[in-house]
């Protein structure tokens, strides 16, 4: 299957949109929880519509997938206080109105949402993983980029489901 070389949303935008859903459904999250949880949204997307979801690519860093501007741009935030109106007016309209990211987010929050930080960065080092198998290369450095490639492929053997609703 082709993979859609397009994007929908800003990585920043869809990470604020999590973590504004954390809050209203009282879910913990800190910053290592919402790359993990950006990076199942993205993953599961990708798996259902084959079209990329961000318009950053997830890269290897030592505690899992990582959105790097997403994490620059966050990090001194408070995430206790981040609500839906911290994503532009038009972008939130969109990204509220999406029901294919809205079903493909309130499935990764039903199956993952109760994970802890840990929990989810030991998930992305499992083995055969896209995480796992970016990091076995020959060449590989930190800030690798994870391919589209093996995210679909993961993503298939372990969403059995078209539609999450």
């Amino acid at each position: 299957m082709e993979i859609k070389d397009t994007f929908r949303y800003t990585s920043t935008d869809i990470a604020r949109y999590i973590i504004a859903l954390a809050n209203e459904r009282r879910v913990m999250v800190n910053m290592t929880k919402v790359q993990k949880l950006l990076y199942i949204t993205y993953g599961v997307f990708l798996r259902i519509y084959h079209e990329r979801l961000l318009n950053e690519y997830p890269q290897a860093w030592p505690y899992g997938p990582v959105f790097p501007t997403t994490r620059n741009k966050l990090l001194k935030d408070d995430f206790q206080q981040i609500t839906r109106n911290d994503i532009t007016a038009t972008d939130r309209t969109a990204i509220e109105q999406d029901a294919e990211l809205n079903r493909v987010v309130d499935f990764v929050f039903s199956h993952f949402g109760t994970w802890n930080a840990g929990q989810l960065s030991e998930w992305s080092h499992s083995d055969g993983s896209p995480w796992q198998r970016t990091t076995d290369t020959d060449d590989f450095k930190w800030g690798d980029v994870i391919p589209d490639e093996y995210i679909l492929e993961y993503f298939t053997k372990i969403i059995t489901i078209n539609d999450p609703q």
